[in-house]
């Protein structure tokens, strides 16, 4: 009986883990897992260390996006028939410029701001059109002594009046 029942107690044995097996899921590698975190960690790590390490660079007439407001000296300037003309003049930066190096050249800006204030007359800068005029000088001026930076990109986009008197 005995050489029997180990026929039968093994097969039954084998019948109770193959079953087992069968109800079990079959375990999935973490390997593949790990890979996939591993992937996905290096892409994620990549962008940052894309957008930290390398800045962006921009071409003649790529919109910029705004930075920094820099004020000037406040400015009282003789024009050419005798009258004075008060004026404060901000800044606007892009978000590109070097706000220290634009601070350099403070005193340039003001000579550039006197050179072409001076230039014009009383009835001139009571004018919105020739003041407007005036402006774009004054802009176009101020980019010149700022430069590009980051490709074509200038530092400096518009200029503000935000103090005018006319005397």
């Amino acid at each position: 009986m005995s050489v029997t029942e180990n026929p039968l107690k093994s097969s039954s044995a084998g019948s109770d883990k193959a079953a087992a097996e069968a109800a079990e899921p079959p375990k999935k590698s973490k390997k593949k897992l790990f890979m996939i975190i591993a992937v996905l960690v290096l892409l994620v790590g990549g962008y940052e260390a894309k957008s930290i390490l390398m800045k962006t660079t921009y071409k003649p007439g790529q919109t910029v996006p705004l930075g920094k407001i820099l004020p000037l000296d406040q400015l009282t300037v003789n024009m050419s028939d005798g009258h004075l003309v008060q004026a404060s003049i901000s800044l606007q930066l892009t978000a590109v410029a070097a706000a220290s190096a634009i601070s350099a050249e403070l005193p340039r800006f003001d000579d550039a701001a006197i050179t072409v204030l001076g230039a014009e007359n009383y009835h001139n800068l009571l004018n919105p059109t020739i003041k407007a005029t005036v402006k774009k000088q004054m802009l176009t001026q101020f980019q010149k002594i700022a430069g590009t930076a980051d490709g074509a990109a200038q530092q400096v986009s518009a200029i503000y009046f935000t103090g005018f008197v006319v005397q």
